[in-house]
């Protein structure tokens, strides 16, 4: 016995409202929404779009404040270790996180230098030189609570980012649902929505359908 399901759309004023909805699906990828309240379903329509201006709220509000206190991290290193800040190379910035000074940083260097190249001195020149730093690029931190100070004002920095790309998710999700409430579900009545089981066209098979 084959089981056969599928889904299709009733159209009560043929062409004319398949393009309205059209329109409205259209709407809706742009504004979660919108398309709902151009059928008709009001209910649905403003809780995604205020929905959608609650995420683009956290996500706005995130981003900012990652990038705030990314800057502030930075102002930290360079007052109390005397980083360049003209360097936009965020290894430079996790360097400064995980050594005192740039001999530190040098030393672990020189290790997984020799670990990768056992028997090429020359190679380990050049591996070296290829992550080197300017003069003005090196620091030593003044303390041990500086350096601190900048790694948990970074993280905070990190997991603001984090929740700003979980919001730009939401983002995208809320778009989704949107477009396919459209499609399939606003504007119809509950009694248009049905489920039917019925004889199919192939010898011995079941078709079910779902009415919308």
């Amino acid at each position: 016995m084959a089981i056969v399901l599928f889904s299709g759309l009733m159209m009560a004023d043929g062409s004319s409202t398949a393009a309205n909805r059209g329109l409205a699906t259209l709407a809706s990828a742009a504004l979660p929404g919108s398309g709902q309240m151009m059928l008709g379903s009001r209910g649905r329509g403003e809780a995604l779009m205020w929905l959608d201006g609650a995420i683009i709220a956290l996500w706005a509000g995130t981003s900012w404040y990652s990038s705030a206190r990314e800057q502030d991290a930075r102002l930290i290193a360079a007052r109390e270790a005397g980083a360049d800040l003209s360097i936009a190379d965020e290894d430079y910035y996790k360097s400064l996180e995980r050594y005192d000074n740039v001999e530190e940083y040098y030393e672990d260097l020189r290790r997984e230098a020799r670990d990768r190249y056992p028997d090429d001195p020359e190679a380990r020149r050049e591996y070296l030189e290829s992550r080197k730093y300017a003069a003005s690029a090196e620091w030593n931190w003044s303390n041990d609570s500086a350096r601190f100070d900048y790694w948990g004002v970074r993280r905070s920095a990190r997991s603001a980012a984090l929740t700003a790309g979980f919001a730009a998710g939401g983002l995208l999700l809320n778009r989704i649902v949107s477009v396919v409430d459209c499609i399939f579900f606003a504007g119809s009545s509950p009694a248009e929505r049905r489920v039917e089981v019925g004889t199919g066209q192939g010898l011995a098979s079941v078709e079910v359908r779902y009415r919308f």
